[in-house]
C-alpha cells in the first residue's frame, strides 16, 4: 500500500483537484479515500458517489486535525492493508503542524494567492510535492516569482501548477503517485508538531495566568497516569482529549481502562 497525504489551508482547492486524481488511478489502483476535517464534511460522501470508491470522513473535534490524522494513519493501514491506495486528505488549519510521514508522499495543495511561502512552516517545507492552485488569478511573471519563492523554502520537492475545475495538472500527480514506494514498517513524521502543552490545550477557557497554570498541573498529573496509546477504548479520540473531558467534568477518570485496572 502506498500512503498519499494531501495537506493545505482551507480554500486551496485540494478537494477539486484529488478528484481528478483519483479519476485517473481508480483505472489501475483499488483506493480508499479519507477526509480529515474539524466539524462537519461531505466531500466523502460526493467522491463515493461520483468516483465509485470506498471513503470515510475523520472529524477531529477539539483536536488539531493534523495530529488526529497522525494518530489514525497506523490503524487505517491495518484496516485497509488490501487497498493499493489510501488517500487522506487533512483540514490543514495550522502552517506550523505537518502530517508528513517519511515513507508516505506529502501534496500541499497551496494557493497562489493565500501568502508567500516562507510564511509557511512544515506543511510546505516538508512536502514532497507543491501543486499550485489558482494560477490563473495572476500574470505570468507573478506566477515565476512564485515559483521562485517556493524553491527557496522547498528546493526539493516537485512544482505542478494545476486546476481543480480543468484538471490541469492532475495526470503529473498521478505519475509521481504511481512512482512513490510502498509504505512498509513503522512510520516516522518528517517534521515533529508543536511541543508546546498548556491549560489551553487541556480546555482551559479563562484567560488568567492562575487559572491556566491550574488546568495544566492538573492535565499532567493525569497524563502521567495515562499509558498515551490513544486506544479509543474510553470513548475519545485520544488520551489528551480524554483529558480535557475528565477536568470539565464529563467524565471520571476511570472510564479508562488502565487507570481502572
Amino acid at each position: 500500500m502506498r500512503l498519499i497525504i494531501f495537506g493545505g489551508t482551507p480554500g486551496s482547492g485540494k478537494t477539486s483537484i484529488i478528484k481528478h486524481v483519483i479519476e485517473e488511478l481508480k483505472k489501475d489502483f483499488s483506493m480508499h479515500y479519507i477526509k480529515f476535517d474539524v466539524l462537519a464534511t461531505d466531500d466523502d460522501i460526493l467522491i463515493k458517489e461520483r468516483l465509485h470508491i470506498s471513503t470515510e470522513k475523520k472529524l477531529a473535534g477539539d483536536l488539531c486535525p493534523d495530529h488526529y490524522s497522525v494518530l489514525e494513519f497506523p490503524k487505517l493501514i491495518e484496516k485497509y492493508n488490501n487497498k493499493d491506495l489510501l488517500i487522506a486528505e487533512t483540514a490543514g488549519l495550522c502552517l506550523r503542524c505537518s502530517p508528513y510521514v517519511d515513507k508516505g508522499l506529502g501534496i500541499i495543495v497551496m494557493n497562489i494567492t493565500a501568502g508567500k511561502p516562507s510564511s509557511y512552516g512544515p506543511i510546505l517545507t516538508e512536502a514532497d510535492v507543491v501543486a499550485i492552485s489558482k494560477g490563473d488569478l495572476i500574470s505570468q511573471a507573478e506566477r515565476e516569482i512564485f515559483r521562485v519563492k517556493l524553491f527557496e523554502v522547498n528546493p526539493s520537492a516537485d512544482i505542478i501548477e494545476t486546476n481543480g475545475l480543468t484538471g490541469e495538472g492532475a495526470l503529473d500527480l498521478v505519475e509521481i503517485i504511481k512512482n512513490t514506494p510502498q509504505t512498509e514498517g513503522k512510520l516516522t513524521l518528517k517534521k515533529s508538531m508543536p511541543s508546546a502543552i498548556c491549560g489551553y490545550c487541556y480546555g482551559n477557557k479563562v484567560i488568567n495566568a492562575e487559572s491556566v497554570y491550574s488546568r495544566y498541573k492538573k492535565g499532567s498529573e493525569l497524563k502521567s497516569l495515562l499509558p498515551n496509546k490513544n486506544c479509543g477504548a474510553c470513548g475519545y479520540k485520544s488520551c489528551n482529549e480524554f483529558i480535557r473531558a475528565v477536568l470539565d467534568g464529563l467524565v471520571e477518570k476511570e472510564k479508562c481502562i488502565y487507570l481502572e485496572k
